[in-house]
């Protein structure tokens, strides 16, 4: 993409993607079930974890799913062995994600959370849970 597009081409590309990244990341850290991990502030990237004592019914794997159905991918993953308790979710934005797409995913996040908030028990867990595999 550089040598097609130049210095100046993939900076405006990169920047576009930040702006995304941290639209997204700004709008995540509105909803109460959540804390940012990272803010996209440095790459377009970010991160984000349950609130303590959110809820014990739904994980972070659980909107990881619920979110596969609408045909996003959004990744959960446990964090390396000395901080193995803890899972976080992360969005990489690319070229061609925009602020409507985005949009559209903070919407579908939203209604997730939602009905996962919505739940009067905890969802069964499988014996594995399978963190985002490619």
């Amino acid at each position: 993409m550089f040598l097609r597009l130049g210095f100046e081409g993939y900076r405006r590309v990169q920047a576009e993607s930040q702006d995304v990244a941290r639209f997204l990341a700004d709008e995540i850290a509105k909803i109460p079930a959540f804390t940012l991990w990272s803010d996209g502030s440095d790459i377009p990237v970010f991160a984000w974890r349950m609130t303590p004592g959110h809820t014990k019914n739904w994980t972070l794997y659980h909107l990881q799913n619920r979110l596969r159905i609408h045909g996003w991918q959004v990744p959960a993953y446990p964090l390396p062995d000395n901080m193995a308790d803890q899972t976080v979710q992360r969005i990489v934005v690319r070229n061609g994600m925009n602020r409507s797409l985005a949009r559209a995913l903070i919407d579908d996040i939203k209604k997730e959370v939602d009905f996962l908030d919505s739940l009067d028990a905890p969802i069964p867990h499988a014996k594995d849970i399978s963190a985002f595999a490619h």
